[in-house]
């Protein structure tokens, strides 16, 4: 041991040559020895015990050693679903090889193994050859039979009793994630050789915490991870690892908090008696909710404090995060400062304006002395944006509604107090940086950042270990759940149907939404458009209704023209792509229909099923799909089970898993490479509340230099990087 470091090329493993490594890259983003080793086992098979045949008990895994005799091989053509080339369309199929070897014992007994696809088996286990093949043992007419066994080759021309002398056999067989050129049984191998020459894992977690948390010690972890001796040693193995993800990783997020607030003062934008933030709420024709209740009192203390806000408030669709941020806002200027709200697209700022100045008008809006707000976006006129501008920095604007336009050069305000970010996983980090750093040098406004779309706890607490989170989770009273069916293309007369129930809904006064993954036909993607799909509705279907189209390559003018007019109810239906995802706010549109639907994410059809049913009447969604997936059908099946925005976003994390979920906020974030945020729900808060007691007793870790280092090594880079990542 001793002779490799972790820092080394993965090349320098036995057996590692230039070829490998290159597929070890491009394929599994493996490049040093310590990516090899962190490579973790996805699961274990159980190769059960070395065992003669007539010993073995079907239905149970067993390792069988004998030689091979013979191969014989057939080709067969699996139907399936090719491409769709247009709604519906079936065709192709997969080529099926199917590779049988008979093995016979050292007694003379023979049994079968057969493989899939794996043609490559016969060159590599040719006749003579003996091997131990490990796997569950089925019987099929009468004879024994292993199917897609692991196999260990033992040679050629020796005697299989002999042989089975000599292996190396372990129970437990650790299947790692793989490719087709770096597959299982070779990552295996590497990893092991490199174990044998790595020195001992150094620990950087003291004996204190390792008793507490009953962990093992790092170098028995990493070992027993990869060459359990047994179950219960792999799990023992496994948490220890779990462990040092999720804490590193909340160390971090601590430490940097931490460090950005030492030396920083915020402001008091506690809401005053009497004031504009109180006078809203009670203007308001409906009592806020419960959970609306909780959230401004949690605002409250936050906005008082002298340090600044930083906080994730996060609700379903409809949940009336709104009302908080308008609230939160209406502090900074009974202050005497500003406040911005930042979101993602024209349609949701100019939405955002509209409902700002309709509930603000009771306390007086761009009048004299009233609250003057306004709207800045990239398709602002230049002469409305100079003026604009200007005020902004003479502090005359109080609050300004914009989309990445707020972040340019010439964006500057007198007095910037509070910062609202609405759907924050639009944008990234730098992003909310750059708008928050647009206060007051010497103070930091606070900072509220929204999301419609709900979060795991889970996982809100591990991306956004650094802020506080406060959960809308209760609808207004009245909200009537909206109906959601799914209908597969072979039910045509369910759409005609359809389509009767929009008219019907649309002679009642309602309106309807027709959303499209596309926005133009495409030869490469069989899917819908919407520039055909409206042509089609407008034409063929309701050449007696008005039908509206938007997209995003459409003109701001043309949009907002289209969507005056959907708004106004002079179009009953409206055919979109996901513009309309979030923001858009029509009272009267009650049916919503998606086509294409598997090609939606769960929070995608969540958020696209909230803009109906906003006006308290009876609201339907209909999903058109086809789904090929088992992942596809849970997807669609979870959207029609239940409207709760929370519960979808559980079973989004199961089905998607965290990698795809943590999108662009992950930048420069340690990765989880064994700790799963829904099984570890436990761990995640006791790592969390270990981070925070450390980082209150040593804020830069200078009595913790070991685990210093770890949590700067996985965070790619020292303090800057840290601090690059700051979220709020």
């Amino acid at each position: 041991m001793g002779a490799l470091r972790l820092d080394d090329s993965a090349s320098a493993v036995e057996g590692v040559g230039p070829r490998f490594a290159k597929n070890l890259a491009t394929g599994l983003s493996v490049v040093t020895v310590r990516d090899l080793v962190e490579h973790y086992p996805r699961r274990y098979q159980d190769l059960g015990e070395l065992a003669d045949l007539t010993d073995v008990v079907i239905g149970q895994p067993a390792t069988l050693v004998g030689t091979v005799e013979s191969w014989e091989r057939r080709i067969t053509q699996r139907r399936g679903k090719g491409g769709k080339g247009g709604k519906g369309g079936r065709g192709g199929g997969t080529r099926l090889v199917i590779s049988e070897a008979v093995v016979r014992t050292e007694r003379g007994q023979t049994f079968a193994v057969t493989f899939f696809n794996q043609d490559w088996r016969e060159r590599s286990l040719k006749p003579g050859t003996v091997a131990a093949f490990s796997g569950k043992v089925d019987s099929f007419r009468g004879a024994h039979k292993l199917t897609m066994p692991e196999v260990q080759s033992l040679g050629r021309g020796v005697h299989a009793a002999g042989a089975a002398d000599g292996i190396e056999h372990r129970r437990l067989l650790p299947i790692y994630p793989a490719t087709e050129s770096v597959p299982s049984w070779k990552l295996s191998t590497w990893i092991e050789a490199a174990l044998d020459e790595l020195p001992l894992f150094v620990d950087y977690l003291d004996e204190v915490v390792l008793d507490e948390q009953d962990l093992l010690a790092l170098d028995d972890a990493m070992r027993g991870v990869h060459l359990p001796d047994d179950m219960p040693t792999a799990k023992a193995a496994r948490k220890r690892l779990v462990f040092d993800e999720l804490f590193t990783l909340q160390l971090g997020l601590q430490w940097r908090r931490h460090r950005l607030e030492a030396d920083v003062v915020g402001l008091d934008n506690a809401p005053i008696d009497g004031g504009l933030a109180d006078r809203y709420i009670d203007s308001l024709p409906f009592e806020p909710t419960g959970a609306q209740r909780r959230a401004l009192d949690a605002l409250t203390k936050d906005l008082g404090k002298q340090r600044p806000m930083h906080r994730l408030l996060q609700g379903d669709v409809g949940s009336g995060k709104t009302v908080v941020a308008i609230w939160s806002m209406l502090c900074a200027v009974d202050g005497q400062r500003q406040a911005a709200l930042m979101v993602p697209t024209e349609v949701l700022a100019e939405q955002h304006h509209r409902t700002l100045t309709e509930q603000l008008a009771p306390l007086g809006v761009n009048v004299l002395d009233g609250v003057r707000v306004e709207l800045l976006t990239s398709s602002t006129p230049t002469k409305s944006r100079r003026r604009i501008l200007a005020e902004l920095l003479s502090g005359d604007v109080d609050i300004v509604v914009g989309t990445h336009a707020l972040l340019e050069e010439g964006v500057r305000f007198a007095d910037l107090g509070v910062v609202v970010i609405d759907e924050q996983h639009r944008f990234g980090v730098s992003q909310r940086v750059q708008l928050r750093d647009k206060g007051h040098p010497d103070v930091m406004p606070d900072v509220l950042v929204m999301t419609a779309t709900p979060i795991p706890r889970s996982l809100a607490l591990t991306l956004y270990g650094d802020l506080d989170v406060t959960e809308l989770d209760e609808l207004p009273p009245g909200r009537k759940p909206i109906v959601t069916q799914l209908i597969t293309p072979t039910e045509h007369a369910r759409r005609e149907r359809l389509y009767d129930f929009v008219r019907e809904q649309a002679a009642a006064g309602f309106q309807t939404y027709v959303v499209c993954p596309l926005v133009d036909p495409s030869d490469e993607i069989a899917a819908t458009a919407a520039t055909a799909e409206f042509e089609r509705l407008r034409d063929e279907v309701f050449p007696d209704l008005t039908v509206e189209l938007v997209h995003g390559r459409m003109s701001s003018a043309d949009k907002d023209a289209a969507m005056s007019r959907f708004r106004s109810r002079e179009a009953a239906v409206l055919v979109a792509t996901t513009v309309i995802e979030v923001g858009v706010d029509v009272p009267t549109a009650t049916v919503m229909i998606i086509e294409d639907a598997d090609r939606f994410g769960i929070s995608q059809l969540h958020q696209l099923r909230g803009r109906v049913g906003r006006g308290g009447d009876k609201s339907y969604c209909v999903l058109f799909a086809d789904p090929t997936t088992d992942e596809a059908v849970s997807r669609l099946q979870a959207i029609v089970d239940t409207t709760d925005g929370f519960a979808l976003a559980d079973v989004d994390l199961d089905l998607r898993g965290e990698g795809q979920l943590f999108g662009q906020r992950q930048s420069g974030l340690p990765d989880l490479k064994l700790a799963r945020l829904q099984r570890d729900r436990a761990v995640i808060g006791q790592t969390r509340k270990l981070a925070l007691a450390i980082i209150d007793d040593d804020p830069d870790l200078v009595g913790h230099p070991d685990l210093r280092r770890e949590v700067l090594r996985r965070y790619q880079g020292g303090l800057d990087e840290l601090d690059a990542l700051h979220t709020g």
